[in-house]
C-alpha cells in the first residue's frame, strides 16, 4: 500500500474503531443477558449482572429518602375527599336511608324531600368531621403495614430486561447516537494526530 494512502485512510480507520467501540459499550449495557465464559473470563452485560444489586440499592434509597420522611403519609393526607364525601352523603340519604324510612308504616308518610334534604346536610357534616381522623388512620396504617421497600426491590429484580432495554433505547436513542458519533469524531482526531506524528517523525514519507 502506498504510504500516502495509509496516511489518508488512518483517520477513517480510527474513526470507525472509535464508533464501533462506543457501539459495543452501549450494547454491553444489556448484552449478553446470560453470562458467557471466554477462557477464564466471564462476560455479561452490566444491567443483567447488576440487576439484583440495583434493585436492592434503589429500594434502600427510596426507603431512606422517601419513606423515612413520611412523604407518602403526608401525600395521602393532602387528598381532598370533600367532593366524594358530599356525593356519598347524597347517595346514602336519598338512595339508601330515605327509601327505607319511607317504607316504614306511619313514619314513612312524614319523610318528605325537605326532611331528606336536612338529613343530607347533617350526614355530610358528620362525614366530613370524621374524614380527617379516618384518613390519618388509613395513611398511618398504610405506611406501617405495606412494605414498599420490598415491593420496589422485588419489582425491579423481576423486571423484564428486554422490555427495559426497549424503554431505555426509546428514551435515550438520540443520546446513544451522540455517544457513537463522538467516538467516531475522537477516533478521527486521534487518527489525524497519528498521521501528523508519523509524518513529522519521518516514519512515513509522502
Amino acid at each position: 500500500m502506498p504510504p500516502y494512502l495509509l496516511l489518508i485512510l488512518t483517520p477513517f480507520i480510527t474513526a470507525a474503531i472509535g464508533w464501533f467501540t462506543n457501539w459495543v459499550a452501549i450494547k454491553m449495557l444489556f448484552h449478553p443477558r446470560v453470562p458467557v465464559r471466554i477462557f477464564c473470563w466471564k462476560w455479561q452485560g452490566l444491567i443483567p449482572r447488576r440487576q439484583l444489586q440495583l434493585a436492592c440499592e434503589s429500594a434502600e434509597i427510596i426507603e431512606r429518602e422517601i419513606l423515612q420522611q413520611h412523604m407518602i403519609l403526608n401525600e395521602i393526607k393532602k387528598i381532598n375527599l370533600e367532593p366524594y364525601l358530599e356525593k356519598t352523603a347524597h347517595t346514602l340519604v336519598w338512595e339508601r336511608i330515605g327509601p327505607q324510612l319511607q317504607a316504614i308504616p306511619l313514619l314513612g308518610s312524614f319523610i318528605n324531600d325537605g326532611i331528606l334534604a336536612k338529613f343530607e346536610v347533617i350526614a355530610c357534616a358528620e362525614i366530613k368531621n370524621e374524614a380527617g381522623p379516618l384518613i390519618e388512620k388509613v395513611a398511618t396504617q398504610f405506611e406501617a403495614s405495606v412494605d414498599l421497600k420490598q415491593m420496589i426491590e422485588d419489582n425491579i429484580a423481576a423486571f423484564d430486561l428486554e422490555r427495559l432495554e426497549s424503554i431505555v433505547n426509546a428514551v435515550a436513542k438520540r443520546e446513544f447516537r451522540t455517544i457513537e458519533g463522538l467516538g467516531a469524531v475522537l477516533g478521527f482526531v486521534i487518527g489525524c494526530l497519528q498521521v501528523v506524528l508519523l509524518w513529522a517523525t519521518g516514519a512515513i514519507a509522502l
